[in-house]
Order: structure tokens, then C-alpha cells, then sequence
């Protein structure tokens, strides 16, 4: 292990979950020293400042000139902040919870309009259940409900207001161009959305 030495990351380019991956990988390999790593993707610079957070590390933000996103992130000296057990990640929060993977914007196959008015009737028997699960995450074209305009906005901002973890894979609203759109919950990656599955007691996907 590197004692005091400072690492330099440029990830720019790089898809999701790499970004995340090399700067844990790069934080584990030092006790003390700033991680200093540039980005080009607005989700992929969400996505390490909050693992850096979830850590307890403070992170400093710098927008370039050239579009570059440049985040320092601290660890080992006094201006680290204490992790304090509200701080911890979703993944860690129940890891034993139930989590339901949507993956589209529409229940089981079939009729597509019967499909929307069963995930419909799902979010919102969730809201009735006296056990809710742990988190909802949401992939591919399943990320429009998170987003502006979408007609279960209601509903997941009612289950994220009762404490269930909303997260919506970043690369998903990329590709569909939604990366300012979304209206509820959290912007997620591929390695925070594996952990989390391989950690939950229960994956349900209607």
C-alpha cells in the first residue's frame, strides 16, 4: 500500500462502470492523499462523488475550460469527513431487502397499453403493501418513469418519500438523451446496480 501519494485518473471516454471501478481501485491503493480524476460525462462524475461520499472522502469539483469535470477526492486527513451510518450507500442500507428491477415501461409481454396499465397498478400497490421493498431500480427503457413527464412520477416520488432508494442507471438515460431529465431518485451505475442485486435478499421484476 502507497502511503501519502496522490494518483492521477483520467477516465475520460470511459463507459460506465469503469470510471467508478478504477477510482475505488485507486482510493484502496492509498491510506492518505488526493485521487485526482478527470471525467467528460456528467452521470460518470455523479456517479464517483457519491461513492467517494459513501466512503466518508470529501470531494472537490472543478468544471474545465475543455469540458473536462475535474474531481479531487480526499482521503486520510482531517478535512475527510466522518462516515456517519445515515451516510452509507443504498446497497449497504438493508442488504438482506427486497428490489424490484424494472426494465421497461411496461409489465410481463404482450399488449404494450395493457402492459403500462399493470406497471401502473404495480407501483401503486407497492405504495399499499405493508412491506415496501428496499429500492426500485430502473434500466433501459424503464428510466423514462423516472423522468419529467412520465405518468408514474407520482407514484415513485410517493414510494421515494417513504423511504424506498430510486435509482435509474446512467448510461440508459444517456442513450436515450433523458441525463437532464430525471425527477426523482438518483443517477446509478452498473457496478452500483450489480452490487446491489448480488447483495439483496430478493430481486422481483414485474
Amino acid at each position: 500500500m502507497n502511503n501519502g501519494n496522490d494518483i492521477y485518473l483520467d477516465v475520460r471516454g470511459q463507459a460506465c462502470p469503469q470510471p467508478v471501478i478504477r477510482t475505488r481501485k485507486a482510493l484502496e491503493a492509498i491510506s492518505e492523499g488526493v485521487v485526482t480524476v478527470h471525467l467528460d460525462a456528467e452521470a460518470s462524475a455523479t456517479n464517483v462523488s457519491r461513492y467517494a461520499a459513501s466512503q466518508g472522502l470529501a470531494v472537490n469539483r472543478q468544471d474545465l475550460a475543455d469540458g473536462t469535470i475535474k474531481l479531487e477526492i480526499i482521503k486520510g486527513f482531517s478535512c475527510a469527513i466522518p462516515t456517519p451510518a445515515a451516510a452509507a450507500p443504498a446497497t449497504a442500507a438493508a442488504p438482506a431487502g427486497t428490489v424490484v428491477y424494472i426494465n421497461g415501461r411496461c409489465m410481463g409481454r404482450g399488449d404494450e397499453q395493457l402492459g403500462r396499465l399493470l406497471l401502473k397498478a404495480f407501483l401503486k400497490t407497492l405504495l399499499e403493501l405493508e412491506v415496501r421493498p428496499q429500492a426500485l431500480v430502473f434500466v433501459n427503457s424503464g428510466v423514462h418513469l423516472t423522468c419529467d413527464g412520465s405518468p408514474e412520477l407520482a407514484t415513485i416520488r410517493e414510494l421515494a418519500a417513504a423511504g424506498v432508494t430510486i435509482l435509474s442507471c446512467g448510461t440508459c438515460l444517456d442513450f436515450f438523451h433523458l441525463q437532464n431529465k430525471l425527477a426523482v431518485g438518483q443517477v446509478s451505475n452498473m457496478y452500483e446496480i450489480a452490487d446491489l442485486l448480488l447483495q439483496a435478499g430478493r430481486v422481483v421484476t414485474p
